[in-house]
């Protein structure tokens, strides 16, 4: 049951929480929320928050367990992710993590110092069979990384929603370091799609390829992580796009994350 449940937020951590940005002379607040699936069972509910002040961004996402997730765990977890804004580019300066544990709240810390990370704190010891194999020193990591959070931002280039599954993305959490490795794209138009988003949404098949911070068995069966799919759509008024779903294959069965209300926005002057 330990590993259902771990294994679970590991893939809850990859492809749940998008993030979405624009140009406004005010503060522009975003809002979205998604639900998990096992096999076609709920398992959690996540609500996620964004604001756009002038020249930065702030996500703050909120993930609860629901229907049967409800049997394995009462565990909920919270995330905040801010920083600044430069030439349409996301420069992170700092991500918190908290999280339910045993009726205990945990949390970690990420810093970062002209968008590379800096510093981690975490209250949380990694027990010895969770223990990295390799381990990741902080100051190698560099910039250009992403947490897991903003790495499910894709920017549009040239107007060209495709553009979002071309790049690789480097994550980061404090003590893993993975790529995210595009394998094919497939632009699909709005009457062809299904999904309860206006507009085109592009499939985008890639691949989570862990690098280090990992145990010897995460690194091992790395390979039972299938290709994910996720379907971006642009974020309206933006030239950004966020997942409205996301599927892969998983020993416990098909994992789906969809969102039951993709973002809406309202400005504050």
């Amino acid at each position: 049951m330990l590993r259902l449940k771990r294994k679970l937020l590991i893939y809850l951590a990859i492809v749940v929480v998008p993030l979405s940005a624009a140009s406004a002379t005010g503060e522009q607040n975003y809002h979205a929320q998604y639900k998990a699936y096992v096999s076609g069972l709920k398992i959690a509910n996540i609500d996620v928050q964004f604001k756009l002040p002038v020249g930065g961004y702030h996500l703050s996402a909120n993930a609860q367990a629901a229907g049967v997730g409800r049997l394995f765990s009462s565990s909920s977890a919270e995330s905040h992710s801010f920083g600044q804004i430069t030439n349409g580019q996301l420069e992170p300066v700092g991500v918190s993590i908290a999280w339910k544990q045993s009726d205990e709240i945990r949390k970690s810390e990420i810093s970062y110092t002209n968008g590379a990370p800096s510093g981690f704190y975490s209250d949380y010891a990694l027990p010895p069979e969770r223990q990295p194999k390799t381990p990741v020193a902080l100051e190698t990591v560099g910039r250009g990384t992403n947490d897991p959070f903003l790495a499910m931002l894709g920017q549009i280039s040239d107007d060209d929603l495709s553009s979002v599954c071309r790049l690789p993305k480097r994550l980061f959490d404090g003590r893993r370091l993975a790529n995210l490795r595009p394998q094919k794209m497939q632009l699909i138009a709005a009457d062809e799609h299904g999904l309860d988003v206006a507009g085109p949404v592009v499939k985008c098949e890639t691949k989570w390829l862990p690098v280090a911070g990992y145990s010897e068995e995460s690194m091992q069966n790395a390979g039972e992580f299938d290709t994910f799919s996720i379907y971006f759509a642009r974020i309206s008024g933006t030239d950004y796009a966020a997942p409205v779903k996301a599927v892969t294959s998983t020993r416990y069965g098909r994992f789906t994350v969809i969102a039951d209300k993709f973002f809406t926005s309202s400005e504050t002057k």
